[in-house]
This record gives C-alpha cells, sequence and structure tokens, in this order.
C-alpha cells in the first residue's frame, strides 16, 4: 500500500476508523508514534500524520507534513466504452486505473443489455482500492451517455476500435485522445453509420477480442 485513502487528508487531525482502521492498525499494527501516508485523490498533496493515539474502534493521527509530489502526466486518454457486463467492468477497473486511464465515458450501445445499471459508487470503492495499491494520486473520471449519438453530440474527436485493416501502430503520432470501444456483438449497422467518419483503427491480430480485452490493448498501446 502506497497511501491511505481519506477524503479530509490535509485537515490538522484526523480521526481513523472502519476499514481503514482495521487495516492500519490491525493488521499492519502500526503503533502510537508511527507514520501514516495519506491522500484525498483531489489535490496533488501526500500528507505525512503520526498517530498520537489509538482506541478500541478508531485513531486519532496528527498533521506532520505536507508534500506536492504530482507530475502533469505527459499522455492523456479517456475510453468510451459500450456498456457491458458491470462484473466485467469492476475487474478491468483496476487494470486501466494501474495504466493512467483518466477517464470512461460508459456508452448505451444498441447491442448492450440495458439491465448493466453502472454502480458508480462502487466504482468509487474499487477505484480507492486500487489507488492505494498502485499509487495513482488522483480519481478516474466516470460520465454516462444513453447511446452513441448522444455521446456524438457532445463529443467529436475521438477514434474507434473495430475490425479494420487499419492498424493503430501506424497512426500512433495522430492519435486522439478518446478511443470507443464496442461491446459484446460490435457495433450495430445503424451505429457504424453513424461512426463512419471517425478514425477506425483494428489490431495486428486475426482473433476476436473481448471488449476489456480491447480496452485494455488500447489503453497499453497509447498509455504505456
Amino acid at each position: 500500500m502506497q497511501f491511505v485513502y481519506n477524503e479530509k487528508s490535509g485537515n490538522d487531525a484526523l480521526t481513523i476508523e472502519n476499514d481503514s482502521f482495521v487495516h492500519i492498525f490491525k493488521a499492519r499494527r502500526t503503533k502510537i508514534g508511527e507514520d501514516i501516508f495519506f491522500r484525498n485523490l483531489e489535490d496533488d498533496n501526500i500528507y505525512r500524520y503520526q498517530v498520537l493515539e489509538i482506541n478500541k474502534k478508531n485513531a486519532v493521527c496528527k498533521l506532520f507534513d505536507t508534500k506536492k509530489d504530482r507530475e502533469k502526466k505527459l499522455k492523456e486518454f479517456n475510453l468510451a466504452w459500450c456498456v457491458i457486463d458491470t462484473k466485467i467492468v469492476e475487474k478491468t477497473l483496476p487494470i486501466l486505473n494501474e495504466m493512467g486511464v483518466k477517464r470512461i465515458f460508459f456508452v448505451y450501445s444498441d447491442f448492450s443489455q440495458k439491465n448493466f445499471k453502472i454502480d458508480f459508487e462502487k466504482l468509487k470503492k474499487i477505484l480507492i482500492y486500487s489507488c492505494e495499491q498502485c499509487g495513482r494520486a488522483d480519481f478516474m473520471e466516470f460520465k454516462l451517455f444513453n447511446s452513441i449519438k448522444e455521446f456524438m453530440e457532445k463529443y467529436s474527436d475521438f477514434g474507434v476500435v473495430d475490425f479494420s485493416p487499419n492498424r493503430i501502430d501506424k497512426f500512433i503520432c495522430k492519435l486522439p485522445q478518446t478511443w470507443m470501444i464496442g461491446c459484446e456483438g460490435g457495433f450495430s449497422r445503424s451505429e457504424k453509420e453513424l461512426l463512419k467518419n471517425q478514425k477506425i483503427v483494428g489490431f495486428d491480430t486475426d482473433n476476436i477480442l473481448k471488449s476489456e480485452s480491447a480496452a485494455i490493448t488500447i489503453a497499453s498501446k497509447i498509455l504505456l
């Protein structure tokens, strides 16, 4: 664990409770006087606190030092991801978070099952744990769109990953920051018509990638 998330990080004192308390003081057996590093995932700072007291269900820490240590990223990548099974999204999210994906636009496409509902609170909890482990200092952003058409009304500069002889490696220096990935079954005919003027690329493989595999692949090619 690189740090502990607490939305009140930066205050003179923090009261540590619930899961964080169990992990820090029961599992890691942190003692009075030891240092703990916190982030709020909103600013650029990492906060060093010292443990003042440990009680049965909570602990109190005092702010000792503040350090600004986040540098601006050279690359930015946004994923427009047509909605798939949310269980798969939850399993894939930590990988995308570690890579540094800035935003995920969840888009309901024609082949998305409408009973899949995005639980943003659950996704936030997954992100918190992922950030604590990998050291990422900011929250990934989420937005939801009811259709590809609705998404295109707000965003026009994006690429599309689909079956195409155009290989992404040939265009790597001129790529947009946002890429759209289809769900199971890909894009419908009407959606392909909507997307025909976008930059459409494929990967150097004859195999059909799952939606989550395509998302990880495009993110890694641009960010890593």
